[in-house]
């Protein structure tokens, strides 16, 4: 199966803070109310969109090589910031660290990837839309945001249609916990 538009590679929020981000954006009557509870791997910044037309198998076997041996990891928000010359507002993971690492693997894949002008920014995107002034902004960024630590578990690819933002999942991996790994002594 091809694409029909184009995807992205996403680590999922889970419950119960899925539905913490998903109350902030239905607060902020933010367009992104539309869009999954996630942290975007690729697709966004760093690397873009994965290609219309790309067959959804190809991408499916190349998440199941890359992530095979990710283990869940923990995540928690640090607070609410804002992308500079713009009123997207977005949740930043405390630690980025994982984030970096795992958002390697699919750049270094056999997985075809857009370019983006933008380095690599983990964040959970919360509003977006129309320009606010920069008072408006700053109000938003000073809210009560999710703080409560949570388990990065699954992977997922979606596609997005840009023009009405409805997202469709295409695959999803379930990263496993670490396995004992045998050592050469």
């Amino acid at each position: 199966m091809k694409k029909a538009f184009p995807s992205y590679i996403v680590a999922e929020i889970p419950e119960p803070a899925r539905a913490a981000v998903q109350s902030l954006r239905d607060e902020l009557s933010s367009p992104t109310a539309r869009l999954p509870g996630e942290i975007t791997l690729a697709g966004s910044s760093g690397v873009g969109p994965i290609p219309v037309g790309t067959d959804v198998s190809l991408i499916a076997a190349e998440m199941a090589r890359i992530f095979v041996n990710v283990p869940p990891f923990e995540v928690s928000f640090s607070g609410l910031r804002v992308f500079p010359g713009t009123s997207l507002v977005y949740l930043c993971p405390a630690d980025r660290a994982p984030f970096d690492d795992i958002h390697e693997a699919p750049r270094k894949s056999t997985i075809p990837l857009s370019p983006s002008p933008f380095p690599y920014n983990p964040h959970c995107t919360v509003r977006s839309g129309a320009s606010l002034p920069l008072d408006e902004v700053d109000r938003i960024c000073r809210r009560d945001f999710p703080a409560a630590p949570f388990l990065i578990e699954t992977v997922s690819l979606y596609d997005l249609n840009r023009d009405t933002l409805e997202c469709s999942l295409l695959h999803q991996i379930h990263l496993k916990p670490e396995r004992i790994r045998e050592r050469n002594v």
